[in-house]
């Protein structure tokens, strides 16, 4: 037994913190790989990922004869990837409208061409091709990077069939596929890959240490773990070229060429969703798990009780001190005990937070687009013919720069008559901006979400390496070695034509200060359930345009509290009566939380007054 922990102590203290030396041009072998599924789908930011690694081989001096590019269709000149054009100005004023997402947005398509390469298809097939002809060209010691920006796809059950998208219908390559293929390349040639697909950490299990690939070391780099999706899934980023793992991990790499030392920038650098791990930290994961289930133990528990003890040594404070540092960076408290049921607490505080902040957003972007639906129904009332210019579907009809051109028609007349309506203006101001407010603070909430997580795989590497010191199995230290060695990839870099970017961005603002900006912008609630009058039933009593009538009421709400009843018709509120169709949802959330409202309504053959008072809107209502 202290054999065993002797050998385990010395192989650990023998993993080299860097590489001897950066990889020799000439040893260095690059595959790229863009899918892109459809030119639909195929963003401009997969295709400036790709620019970005190409300007950084070029300055490593790696030969272009050795570096593969498959993306989309490749040379194909038929236009493959999507362009999105900025909205209109004025485009707020369709935001929830039924013509909204037609005519805000804009995507138009272009031909993928990156200077100085021919881009082959990205097809299972062409994939063949490409390592047949590694196969040939690879030699024992040679290194083979493989560069991924993409989308990916999921098994819950089987991380093994986490999928890249390639370009095609029914067009994907697994992790199981891939290690196939892999495991055809020559003895000893590593392979480092750097994946910012979506589900992308499914594929550290490339390396297998139970069937050691006869190609030698597998190892990676992953914008996040195998059941996350990655940045581009964020609506809030959908289609940005500078933001998330792929873009902050080569802007690190271009500091030094140093793989490990970028990612240990990225965890800091990173502002969004992403979680970047590598497969040394996945493989820690999976040794506590096993573990801990061996010893039919919680593995929450069994871990916390490895970071006690890892905790106790002094070796330790550097990792805690990191943790430490990526609280402060994404405006989070700092962790008290450093432990994973801390980080579970923790995390469940920002969910429910989170769950609220959906919520109220949801309510201010309904209310939204009624009033914008309402004031284009009446603007649209007195012009027939751009009406049905603008019908649903013969706005179906038209491409991208058709739609585009009726939309800067029909915002040059609505926003001026809009902005000239000064109490209106200010009550889509008002929604605007408090929608804007609740999805920068959710979207805030969502990165801190994945700095939990990040610091939660510093944590799971403090009592992996503790564990494996103390308790550890000779082949799992051997693997872990292993693996650190694949990781660690140096590129030999010339010197920028410019300045490198920042390391560290500022830091968000602190979770205290959203909280207190979140309780400012809660959209106010009554809690009754409502529908539209019909237009025959409102000529034959009179009643304005957008009357409605309660449905149903929530148990001691607002509405309830003031006596409002099933059957009631809303006619106005505070002395203005709903004379527009949707009227309600803006007037409810705009009204003033905790001050007496008065609610215009009929009650049979009666006209009432009933006076309420608005609560903060339920997280879910």
């Amino acid at each position: 037994m202290m054999r065993r922990l002797l050998i385990a102590s010395l192989l650990l203290a023998s993993v080299p913190v860097r590489a001897a030396e950066p990889v020799a041009p000439e040893r260095l072998h690059v595959l790229m790989i863009n899918g892109g599924g459809d030119r639909e789908n195929n963003f401009a930011s997969h295709l400036s990922h790709l620019r970005q690694l190409a300007d950084l081989l070029e300055r490593a001096r790696v030969p272009r004869d050795q570096v593969t590019i498959l993306a989309s269709d490749g040379s194909n000149p038929a236009p493959d990837l999507a362009v999105r054009t900025p909205e209109p100005e004025g485009s707020w004023l369709l935001e929830g409208t039924a013509v909204g997402d037609l005519l805000r947005q804009s995507t138009g398509f272009e031909n993928s061409t990156l200077d100085g390469y021919s881009l082959r298809p990205a097809t299972r097939a062409e994939l063949r091709r490409t390592f047949a002809t590694l196969k040939t060209r690879l030699h024992p010691g040679d290194t083979l990077l493989v560069f991924v920006t993409d989308h990916g796809t999921a098994n819950p059950r089987d991380p093994l069939d986490n999928r890249i998208s390639l370009w095609g219908a029914r067009e994907s390559l697994s992790v199981r596929s891939l290690r196939g293929l892999l495991a055809g390349l020559p003895a000893q040639v590593r392979v480092v890959t750097l994946m910012s697909q979506c589900f992308s950490g499914g594929f550290a299990y490339l390396y297998d240490p139970r069937a050691q690939l006869r190609s030698g070391a597998a190892c990676g780099y992953f914008s996040s773990t195998a059941d996350r999706p990655a940045y581009g899934c964020y609506p809030e980023v959908r289609g940005a070229e500078a933001v998330g793992h792929a873009f902050e991990f080569l802007q690190a790499l271009s500091r030094n060429g140093g793989f490990a030392a970028a990612h240990d920038s990225v965890l800091l650098s990173d502002q969004s969703p992403d979680v970047p791990l590598r497969s040394s930290e996945v493989l820690l994961d999976e040794i506590l798990l096993r573990a801990a289930r061996a010893q039919r133990a919680d593995e929450t528990k069994f871990v916390d009780e490895a970071l006690r003890k890892a905790w106790a040594n002094q070796g330790s404070a550097a990792e805690r001190d990191r943790s430490d540092r990526l609280a402060v960076q994404y405006g989070l408290p700092r962790l008290r005990e450093h432990t994973l049921a801390e980080i579970n607490q923790r995390g469940d505080e920002l969910a429910a937070f989170l769950d609220g902040l959906e919520a109220h957003a949801k309510a201010w972007e309904t209310a939204l687009g009624d009033l914008n639906q309402a004031r284009l129904d009446a603007f649209l009332a007195g012009r027939p013919g751009l009406a049905t210019r603008l019908a649903l579907p013969a706005l179906r009809k038209l491409g991208p720069a058709e739609r585009r051109t009726l939309a800067v028609e029909l915002l040059r007349e609505l926003v001026p008559l809009t902005e000239a309506d000064a109490k209106q203006f200010a009550r889509v101001q008002r929604l605007i901006d408090a929608t804007a407010g609740l999805d920068e603070i959710a979207y805030r909430a969502e990165v801190r979400l994945a700095a939990l997580l990040r610091m939660r795989t510093l944590l799971l590497d403090v009592a992996g390496r503790y564990y494996l010191k103390t308790q550890g199995k000779v082949n799992d230290v051997a693997a872990l070695a292993a693996l650190e060695h694949c990781e660690d990839l140096e590129l030999a870099l010339a010197p920028a034509a410019g300045p490198a970017g920042p390391a560290v961005k500022p830091a968000l603002v602190a979770l205290d200060t959203d909280r207190q900006t979140a309780a400012r912008l809660q959209p106010a609630w009554l809690g009754f359930v409502f529908e539209p009058v019909s237009s025959s039933f409102r000529r034959r009593l009179g009643l304005p345009d957008g009357a409605v009538r309660v449905v149903s009421l929530v148990a001691n709400s607002p509405a309830s509290s003031a006596g409002l009843r099933p059957g009631d018709i809303l006619l106005g509120a505070a002395g203005e009566p709903f004379t527009r169709q949707n009227p309600v949802r803006p007037a409810v959330v705009l009204a003033s939380i905790g001050v007496q409202w008065p609610l215009d309504l009929q009650r049979g053959s009666k006209k009432l007054v009933l006076r309420v008072q608005p609560q903060a809107a339920p997280k879910k209502p």
